[in-house]
């Protein structure tokens, strides 16, 4: 049977997951990044896009090509290291460092400035009522395309519209040279920022959200959970896109009306009260507490599904529940510590992230695809404790790093690129010649 959504339900399926991507972190990256850019400001905005929006396009389609969640996509790996991995990552990108992260900087933007001080009191009661709505918006994911798809992400892009025309209606002047961290290779530098968004984890938990919330419409055949899931994430990739490149236009237009910025909320801060007064910084309040609030609805969802397919004991309101009150904890230490505790961790299981979305797309063309999964994945993880072991200062580990100085990307934090490459190619062939190295059926 030919199993189609309207148009108009389409339209708020993309809307939705481009309103769960688009978390606060992604409004402040970009204006950041545009400012230091400078004159490169394109292409930086390139390399952003590459890994800001292209990755998490790409990993959408992966988990709609298996119709699943993470479980399908790393079926090539011993169960219990699935298991492992894949705990881990939801437990990262949910309850215990991104979902608190959204609630912290909607705090710090959207409310701490309307209030006398910002202490832990304040904090914990905001942290309250913050995830009691992401809660009660999350207990039922099938409804997640009426609340987020049609309600408030409207909103949310009328608000977005307003800052990204911001840049057209105040003459800031001529755009500066390029900072020095931009100057040799801004496109690489814009690469690496587009980490910071987190989306390509991402992409890994929203798969599920998109395909839960198809079936609830009466999507069901693989191919069209598969079609509808693409253009579901083309919609939100091209909305995506076009803030991400209205916010790097209004980074580099930014020196004279916010000189030295800290971060990029400042820069909006500043664009928003040159522009509208009291009445801006009202209206950033509303886009980011709107933003983090999405992103943490899709979070605890995706969360809280992939938890209570491993386990009946656990129900998935009660999942809810208990990451949602996680987050409350964790919420309380503040939003720098957060992103200073976890920042090693990041750059561990980003690589092998993207290591899992790039294998995915080329499953088919490998001769042997368990054999090229565990040695790729394998090699992709050891690089990034590399690249993670750089931020330890102590001589025995810079001792134990030398002899990875000579990769290619390694001064980026980009050794892992070439030699997984390297493991893909070489285990092809291998997969060709040795056809029985590593059956399908082993365990």
């Amino acid at each position: 049977m030919h199993q189609r959504l309207s148009l108009q339900n389409i339209i708020g399926m993309g809307f939705m997951v481009f309103a769960m991507f688009l978390g606060a972190g992604n409004l402040i990256f970009p204006p950041m990044a545009g400012q230091l850019a400078g004159v490169e400001v394109w292409q930086a905005a390139a390399g952003f896009l590459l890994t800001g929006v292209g990755l998490p396009l790409l990993g959408i389609i992966v988990i709609a090509k298996v119709g699943g969640g993470f479980n399908e996509i790393t079926r090539e790996l011993p169960r219990s290291l699935v298991i492992f991995i894949g705990s881990f990552i939801f437990i990262i990108i949910g309850p215990v460092y991104a979902v608190p992260r959204t609630g912290m900087v909607a705090y710090e933007i959207g409310f701490s400035p309307f209030i006398h001080s910002s202490d832990s009191i304040s904090r914990l009661g905001y942290s309250l009522v913050f995830f009691g709505l992401s809660w009660y918006l999350s207990l039922y994911p099938g409804k997640l395309l009426e609340y987020i798809g049609k309600i408030i992400t409207p909103a949310l892009i009328i608000l977005l519209i307003v800052l990204g025309s911001a840049p057209f209606f105040q003459d800031s002047g001529p755009v500066p040279a390029a900072a020095e961290s931009y100057a040799e290779n801004a496109f690489v530098r814009g690469f690496l920022e587009g980490y910071m968004t987190m989306d390509a984890l991402a992409a890994l938990m929203f798969g599920v959200v998109i395909v839960t919330n198809l079936k609830s419409h009466g999507i069901t055949s693989a191919n069209s959970l598969f079609r509808h899931s693409v253009i579901t994430g083309l919609i939100a990739a091209t909305g995506l896109g076009l803030v991400y490149l209205s916010l790097f236009n209004l980074g580099a237009t930014s020196h004279e009306i916010a000189p030295n910025p800290q971060n990029g909320a400042q820069i909006l801060s500043s664009y928003v009260q040159t522009l509208f007064g009291s009445v801006g910084s009202i209206l950033l309040a509303a886009v980011v507490t709107l933003a983090c609030l999405t992103t943490a609805i899709g979070c605890i969802t995706a969360a809280s599904e992939y938890f209570s397919e491993l386990t009946s004991r656990i129900s998935y309101k009660a999942l809810v529940g208990l990451i949602s009150s996680t987050c409350v904890m964790f919420a309380t230490l503040g939003l720098n510590q957060i992103i200073e505790l976890f920042i090693p961790v990041l750059l561990i299981l980003y690589p092998v992230c993207i290591a899992l979305i790039l294998l995915g797309l080329i499953r088919n063309l490998l001769p042997n695809p368990r054999l090229t999964y565990r040695i790729t994945l394998l090699i992709t993880f050891l690089l990034s404790l590399v690249d993670a072991g750089k931020n330890i200062q102590h001589p025995l580990m810079e001792l134990l790093l030398t002899p990875f100085q000579q990769l290619p990307g390694h001064d980026a934090n980009l050794s892992w690129i070439a030699p997984s490459l390297v493991c893909i190619f070489i285990t092809m062939i291998l997969g060709k010649v040795y056809p029985a190295a590593l059956h399908e059926d082993q365990p």
